[in-house]
């Protein structure tokens, strides 16, 4: 079976570097640019359960459940055969996590970086895929589907690291226009 080169990377990171936030940067390029609605909801799922996970790590629990119910809403609909996976343990893991989440009692609470936040993978069914990706990772130094890694800070609050001021400076340009159409409007 043939699998876009951005979902194979996505594959790569999720199971190798365990950098969600990058798994989320590089599936909602793909979501953005996808025409078709049926495979922009598969992408949207992958985005939402990497930003699950990347805010279950960092202790953020309501962000966590928040996203991860969000990804159970679409999973559903999702031909995950069609993406290697397994649908079925899938769901089950998805729940699984979320009832975990909601049974800690922390669920709403934000906490510093879980101690007991153990990695998760995605049940890749297909093997010519998982041994792809095995390979890949490998050829990078990475170790497929580590448990319990304990990923550098740099991965953990990535989002803290990256340069935003393009975004910034979007946003304050959106304000300024903003002012000067209301100061238009009291005309």
């Amino acid at each position: 079976m043939h699998y876009p080169k951005p979902y194979i990377e996505y594959l790569l990171h999720f199971h190798g570097s365990r950098d969600w936030f990058e798994c989320h940067e590089i599936m909602e390029e793909m979501w953005k640019a996808e025409t078709s609605m049926e495979r922009k909801q598969w992408w949207l799922t992958l985005v939402q359960i990497a930003v699950g996970l990347y805010h279950e790590r960092r202790g953020n629990t309501a962000g966590a459940c928040k996203m991860l119910r969000s990804a159970m809403s679409h999973a559903n609909q999702v031909p995950w055969h069609d993406l290697g996976l397994d649908g079925e343990q899938l769901l089950s893991q998805l729940e699984a996590k979320l009832t975990e989440l909601n049974r800690s009692g922390t669920a709403g609470e934000r906490i510093s970086v879980r101690p007991d936040y153990e990695e998760w993978n995605l049940p890749i069914a297909d093997p010519d895929l998982c041994e792809q990706c095995k390979e890949q990772c490998e050829h990078r130094g990475w170790t497929w589907c580590s448990t319990n890694s304990h990923v550098m800070d740099d991965v953990v609050h990535r989002h803290m690291l990256r340069d935003r001021q393009d975004v910034i400076a979007a946003r304050a340009e959106a304000h300024r226009l903003k002012q000067r159409e209301r100061g238009a409007e009291s005309c």
